[in-house]
């Protein structure tokens, strides 16, 4: 391909005259209804896949938009974790100390002490994480109660022990699967065995649930119980020492700012943020976009085959009005760029139209959510984000390979010979 012949062919497409007669030819009534039937083929062709892929991407970003949404509800943006390589630090046990968050006014930390246990409710047992927590966090933890145990049922429980047992709460989807409401007994028993009269043996405590949360994140309402710092210290029997820190922020865009900022303090520590902590699901979503972004784009370049084909057959229809404009004086480019216009129109016809419906589609789905989920999701109703740089590249896109389409007919006919064309 002569890549001047190519540019001159772009050129001419400037020209008032060029574009006049490309829509001319365009409107002709003596094309035949074949012809038009095809053009019109070509232009729903692209209509749809440029709708099909501005919807899909919209709702993949509201996909991702919700689950920020749900982590953002959560109170582990930031985590702070003992290094694998760091000497000094018992069982994975960090010293308490106080970490300086004065200069990060935004930037709430709560020293966590966590094991993994068995709760046992009747015949009914389920692995769990045990969290103890401090006072300031168990504040925020009290806003996501939907269920509590009344106060005068948990005095009576507790005052009929001769060891009174501990306060745990535990999340919406455990108290469902397991059975449990307020005011029920559970065990918690340590993997760790310790010493008995006569050999080793599990390690056991009683608890009686004081509430069940709701924190809109089914996987640690299955598994995560909370409870008072202390109780899961006496469990433990560990007289000193956390396992790990647990930090939240008022916008999630500052926890990777503060990520660095903190991992210069605590250079012994490893300092997580909320991206790090959940880097392969946010990579799969990405990946997951760019893969539709190609599938999608594939219907729009079969949709461009039929502007090749409406092309040709305009060629076929229009060599005798061809070899009468070459014969008057137009150039090779000037009739390259007719036809380039015409694959444009009706290419840049559909992308328009595409793009407004896709629009109109997005718009439509996050006002009256009238498609609904099944119980997997998070939410029943389909998230849908619009952003216009989606919106945009996609039009661009789309012009890109219309066009693309558009430039092999128009050099074929711009070779043509004007004889050949008067004679046929």
């Amino acid at each position: 391909m002569n890549v001047s012949i190519l540019k001159s062919v772009i050129t001419s497409t400037r020209l008032s005259w060029v574009r006049g007669v490309a829509f001319r030819y365009l409107s002709s009534k003596k094309s035949t209804q074949y012809l038009s039937f095809i053009t019109w083929i070509s232009v729903l062709g692209v209509l749809i896949g440029v709708t099909a892929m501005g919807v899909v991407l919209s709702v993949m970003e509201g996909f991702e938009g919700e689950l920020k949404k749900r982590l953002m509800n959560t109170e582990l943006h930031i985590l702070i974790t003992p290094k694998p390589t760091t000497r000094g630090f018992e069982q994975g046990m960090i010293p308490e100390r106080k970490i300086d968050t004065s200069r990060f006014p935004s930037l709430e930390l709560f020293p966590i002490l966590q094991t993994e246990a068995i709760l046992k409710s009747g015949r009914r047992v389920t692995g769990v994480i045990a969290k103890g927590i401090p006072p300031e966090r168990m504040d925020l933890l009290k806003t996501q109660m939907i269920e509590k145990a009344d106060p005068a049922l948990l005095s009576q429980r507790e005052g009929s022990e001769s060891y009174p047992p501990s306060r745990v709460f535990v999340g919406k989807e455990m108290a469902y699967e397991m059975g449990l409401i307020p005011g029920d007994f559970v065990t918690l028993v340590s993997p760790t065995e310790t010493e008995g009269p006569m050999s080793l043996v599990p390690r056991l405590k009683r608890f009686v649930v004081a509430g069940i949360y709701s924190s809109g994140m089914p996987e640690q309402e299955l598994h995560t119980v909370f409870m008072d710092f202390g109780a899961v210290r006496s469990f433990l029997r560990h007289s000193t020492g956390i396992t790990h820190w647990e930090g939240r922020v008022d916008d999630l865009e500052e926890a990777s700012i503060l990520k660095v900022e903190l991992e210069k303090q605590l250079p012994d520590l490893k300092v997580q943020d909320w991206k790090d902590l959940n880097a392969a699901l946010f990579f799969s979503l990405k990946l997951e976009r760019i893969l539709m972004f190609i599938a999608l784009s594939f219907i729009i370049l079969v949709a461009s085959f039929n502007i090749v084909t409406t092309l040709t057959l305009m060629v076929q229809e229009k060599r005798r009005e061809i070899a009468i404009l070459k014969t008057m004086g137009a150039t090779t480019p000037h009739i390259g760029g007719i036809f380039l216009v015409e694959g444009l129109t009706i290419g840049g016809l559909g992308t328009l139209l595409g793009t407004v419906t896709s629009f109109t589609v997005c718009q439509l789905l996050k006002r009256y959510q009238f498609i609904t989920l099944p119980d997997i999701y998070y939410d029943r109703s389909l998230p849908v984000i619009i952003l216009p740089s989606y919106f945009a590249g996609i039009f661009v896109t789309a012009l890109i390979i219309v066009m693309s389409a558009s430039i092999i007919p128009a050099l074929r006919v711009a070779r043509l010979d004007p004889l050949t064309g008067i004679r046929n």
